[in-house]
């Protein structure tokens, strides 16, 4: 079978979550024995590439320029490829396709929280989402809890919903010492500090998490750093920092090897979401062996598991409670990191990589 894996803008030195789960199903890919031909249609030329695979080169695209490839010229790609199967792991499956399709789901929060998305992309991705999960021959879900909410939230992809989790790499996680503490003295970062990792938007409760610190702030006697993209609603969030946050760093975007030693610096993680689709954070801090406070939110108790303390999100006292009781008690850390890599374990790529696979050809035999 010859499977196009349609993996566009990829060609940044500062993944978001999606690219990284593109980039580990490729490399886990590649390390598989298999009979079919991966043809990858990306501008990431450094990507990983199953064996026997060619890359079919796109340009890097802004936002109209994206939309116009997606809807006139991705499905006329495919004919040329003369692909048996075309998996979209950016959620959007184009009209007129001539073979079986996989569409990747992250998250519907948008669907169940509309108020933490700007309107014209709530607008656009109720429509395209619907339009794609409806033509798709098979949908791969994140978690169960995605895979629930897709069931009952998009009956255009009911019957055809596979809850595929992802994995993490450790080894992504795993600098050495000395290197990990030279890129922090390089971002200005000194220890102790709690750290957030994650886009810095509306959903993700920034407020909350600033709230709680600051409420502990004296107690923990730790600084907290904050990295990741502003998307909707994190101008606010900047400007109370600006403001004077005091203990409170912002980097911003940072590349892999910045966001693992910040991850193997850290007092503990801390992911204070309203609701997330798996929440990949999670594993990636496990992996990096630092302890996690998270909250109940969506998949994020699937992704925990019994490996971090857990409060309900919006809840600033239980937030702070858990900073301080965390902070304090070398034992529960250590009770947590144990159970962190036991986690992480149990989410390897090759696992997903051999379900995905399998989904794949669930999809074409539907087809």
């Amino acid at each position: 079978m010859r499977i196009g894996i349609y993996a566009p803008n990829m060609a940044s030195p500062a993944p978001s979550g999606v690219e990284r789960y593109i980039t580990e199903l490729l490399r886990a890919l590649s390390q598989k024995t298999m009979s079919h031909e991966i043809a990858l249609i990306s501008d990431g030329a450094g990507l990983p590439l199953p064996a026997g695979g060619r890359r079919v080169p796109v340009a890097s695209m802004g936002k109209v320029a994206r939309l116009r490839f997606d809807h006139c010229r991705l499905a006329g790609l495919a004919r040329d490829e003369k692909l048996d199967l075309l998996h979209c792991p950016k959620s959007f499956v184009p009209a007129g396709l001539d073979c079986a399709s996989v569409a990747t789901v992250y998250d519907v929060i948008f669907l169940k929280q509309p108020e933490c998305y700007p309107l014209g992309w709530r607008l656009y991705w109720n429509r395209a989402l619907r339009s794609s999960v409806g033509r798709a021959s098979a949908v791969l879900a994140m978690s169960d809890a995605t895979a629930r909410d897709v069931e009952s939230l998009l009956p255009e992809a009911r019957g055809k919903v596979h809850a595929v989790r992802t994995g993490v790499n450790p080894a992504a996680f795993a600098p050495t010492p000395a290197a990990a503490e030279s890129l922090r003295d390089r971002l200005g970062v000194r220890s102790p500090y709690l750290l957030y990792a994650g886009n810095i938007t509306r959903r993700k409760n920034i407020p909350v998490l600033l709230d709680a610190f600051e409420s502990v702030r004296t107690q923990i006697k730790a600084g907290l750093v904050l990295v990741g993209a502003l998307e909707f609603g994190g101008g606010q969030v900047l400007e109370r920092i600006r403001r004077g946050a005091v203990g409170v760093t912002y980097l911003g975007r940072v590349a892999d090897d910045e966001l693992a030693a910040l991850y193997q610096g850290a007092v503990a993680f801390v992911y204070p979401s309203q609701d997330e689709g798996f929440g990949l954070p999670v594993l990636e801090a496990m992996a990096s062996r630092v302890p996690v406070i998270t909250t109940t939110g969506g998949a994020l108790p699937e992704a925990a598991g019994d490996a971090a303390l857990l409060v309900a999100p919006g809840a600033v006292a239980e937030l702070a409670e858990a900073m301080r009781r965390l902070s304090g008690d070398a034992a529960l850390r250590s009770t947590l990191v144990q159970r962190g890599l036991a986690r992480v374990a149990d989410h390897s790529w090759a696992r997903t990589a051999d379900q995905t696979l399998e989904v794949y050809e669930k999809a074409a035999a539907r087809r």
